[in-house]
């Protein structure tokens, strides 16, 4: 297969993974390397190529190089020391210059689940009065894109204060949002025959291409 054309993740990489969780050493680290690579970081490099046209789309400002996108198969001994193999995989873009609350769009996947949307990476308490701020004075536009994206299957997700915050704001989906200490908002699915076959790429592109108007308006805050 070309490095360009994405066909699917081989069906065998879930098994790997299980597997993995519990042969994840220093010593069994060759043996896995080469299994890894084949099962996850060739397909994965694939998939990342297939998404770049929609990801381009979405704002030419995101970050598309390899290797700042595509997750490696080594864990961070920082904070893995006993796993040295990553048991997931993830491809990211993010906005270039910035330190902190950086938009971003994603695509994660373990074993049974694969997730993708938008996130706001080194999110801050300043950037996230920024961003409700924004809400607050341009709900409309919010709303609109809000409720589009809630008719992809996308939904927003993260801690979420105790006791309402806005009582005055009428509107549901605005309203959820502005109650959200942090947030991803982003579309969750169990593995199945899509991650198998070349669909996965469009699904994803597809999502992207539709959060497209929420990210520019998260973006410009």
């Amino acid at each position: 297969m070309g490095i360009e054309h994405f066909s699917g993740f081989p069906r065998e990489f879930v098994d790997f993974l299980f597997r993995l969780q519990f042969h994840n050493t220093m010593s069994a680290i060759e043996e896995n390397k080469a299994t890894y690579k084949q099962l996850i970081t060739e397909p994965l490099t694939q998939l990342y190529h297939a998404l770049i046209p929609g990801v381009t789309d979405v704002s030419e400002s995101l970050i598309t190089k390899p290797s700042k996108c595509i997750s490696t198969m080594y864990s961070d001994m920082r904070f893995s020391r006993d796993k040295p193999m990553k048991e997931y995989m993830y491809i990211r873009f993010r906005e270039s210059h910035r330190e902190r609350d950086i938009p971003g769009l994603y695509f994660d996947m373990g074993r049974e689940q694969y997730s993708y949307g938008l996130r706001i990476y080194k999110q801050t308490a300043a950037g996230m009065a920024r961003i409700r701020d924004g809400i607050i004075a341009n709900q409309q536009s919010f709303a609109y894109e809000l409720t589009a994206n809630k008719k992809m299957g996308i939904r927003i997700h993260g801690d979420m204060y105790s006791k309402d915050r806005f009582p005055e704001i009428s509107d549901d989906a605005i309203k959820n949002l502005l109650n959200h200490r942090h947030f991803y908002i982003s579309k969750d699915c169990s593995i199945g025959e899509r991650v198998f076959c070349g669909e996965l790429a469009g699904e994803i592109s597809m999502a992207f291409v539709g959060l497209k108007g929420l990210y520019q308006l998260i973006k410009g805050l």
